[in-house]
């Protein structure tokens, strides 16, 4: 089932409106109407296709490959105050990528785009409208590759992999009291299209959901409430009925819970978050059954703003629709750690790290349609596994990093990342990646 066909990104016309609007209303603001930057880079990846040790393809062992990309991005932003009750922000930013030692038949080159609106609206003294949107263009063309192709020229089988993502939030809060008790109502819409037809057949996903939040304040540091959400999610499988198969990959799932913090020194700056829920989950595929979990969680800790050491740490658990084809949905827990350090008063340099852990698992007879047992999915996991009905996919991923902001309109900053995927699906790898980037402040 589709809840959009293929739309139009409504990004475009939102951009065009904003910088309309704005500028309409710009003479009477101090700041500048329009931001400019340029960031450039380069980095190097020792693992290009995300391959393992020893992987073997057609019969044929491969190597590892690395590679070294560079790219140009610049930035146009938009940032006005139009009024005391309305705020607006933007950017638009194309990315030029050029890689050496591309895959027999890659283009070295493309240029990908990006796009966002926020827009703050008190449309009362305690009623804020708040709208996000955010757009992502992919213009990456490759050849495909499969356990049993090898590349010839002579036959050009060029895969399209343009796509675009598009998200949408929008949010309306209301302040109940003077001490802070609100209610909230978020609302989000995304989606992903491709423009080959053949990965749109199997590879488009809509996605929408709606969100509740009554919270109370109970003093200048504790604050408890109540929260409500709903998901959908699909993916499209007109690939697979034309081939006569049967796959139905979407699905609903409901939470519904408490929540509250705790503000160690009642300026928003140091806290702790929890929420604690019951979620319920049921198919497009009518042979699978509703799921329940009883604790599904979210903690997490912030040490923020003020400080020349800023942190945040949480942990995660919970069941959401799945990343890999063709399962239905996962149960994911996730722990993770970022922190920044300032060196100076003025914050001209800082250093960055993060790292997070996940695991997300697949239960055969709880989240894949039945429907891939018949067409012998189901038998080749469970030969891959040694006879295994349930899989993990775990991961790692941890990148530091360091900025110095060299004058008022220039900035430099490196890195380091690495990546290990262990997973009962699909490949296992490790991926070390390293760059720089410098970015200009034209205005």
């Amino acid at each position: 089932m589709r809840f959009f066909q293929k739309p139009v990104s409504v990004v475009p016309a939102l951009l065009a409106g904003t910088v309309a609007a704005t500028a309409a209303f710009g003479a009477a603001a101090d700041k500048p109407l329009l931001g400019l930057r340029v960031t450039t880079g380069v980095a190097y990846t020792d693992n290009r296709d995300s391959i393992p040790d020893g992987y073997v393809r057609a019969g044929v062992p491969m190597d590892k490959e690395d590679q070294w990309s560079f790219f140009v991005a610049p930035t146009i932003t938009i940032h006005r105050e139009i009024s005391e009750r309305l705020k607006l922000n933007g950017g638009y930013s194309p990315v030029w990528r050029w890689h050496d030692n591309c895959r027999p038949g890659s283009e070295k080159s493309r240029v990908d785009h990006s796009a966002r609106v926020n827009l703050d609206y008190k449309v009362t003294p305690r009623t804020l409208l708040s709208v996000r949107e955010t757009y992502w263009w992919s213009g990456q063309r490759d050849y495909f590759y499969g356990d049993d192709y090898d590349y010839d020229k002579s036959r050009d089988s060029r895969l399209d992999h343009d796509y675009y993502e598009n998200r949408l939030n929008v949010a309306v809060k209301q302040d109940l009291t003077p001490e802070g008790d609100y209610a909230k109502v978020t609302g989000r819409w995304r989606i992903k299209r491709y423009e080959d037809s053949e990965l749109a057949d199997s590879s488009d996903e809509d996605e929408y959901g709606l969100r509740l939040d009554l919270m109370k304040v109970l003093s200048e540091y504790v604050g408890v409430g109540v929260f409500a959400d709903y998901t959908s999610w699909d993916r499209e499988v007109d690939a697979a009925k034309r081939a006569g198969l049967v796959f139905d990959p979407g699905v609903q799932y409901v939470t519904v819970g408490v929540q509250g913090y705790y503000d160690f020194d009642g300026g928003k700056d140091n806290m702790v978050y929890a929420s604690l829920g019951y979620n319920h989950a049921w198919y497009e595929a009518d042979e699978l059954d509703n799921q329940d979990l009883v604790g599904q969680a979210r903690v997490e800790l912030r040490l923020f703003q003020k400080q020349q050491t800023q942190a945040l740490a949480g942990i995660r658990f919970g069941r959401d629709y799945s990343d890999i084809y063709p399962f239905s949905s996962q149960l994911d827990f996730a722990t993770y750690l970022a922190v920044t350090h300032y060196f100076d008063e003025e914050r001209r340099y800082r250093v960055n790290g993060s790292i997070e852990y996940r695991n997300r698992q697949y239960d055969a007879y709880d989240d894949l349609d039945p429907s891939a047992a018949r067409y012998g999915y189901l038998e080749a996991l469970k030969a891959a596994n040694n006879g295994k009905t349930e899989y993990d996919r775990d991961s790692v991923y941890a990148r530091l990093s360091a900025t110095c902001r060299l004058l008022d309109n220039l900035s430099g900053s490196v890195f380091y990342s690495y990546e290990k995927i262990d997973s009962d699906i699909g490949n296992s790898y490790t991926e070390n990646v390293v760059g720089a980037n410098v970015t200009l402040t034209l205005f």
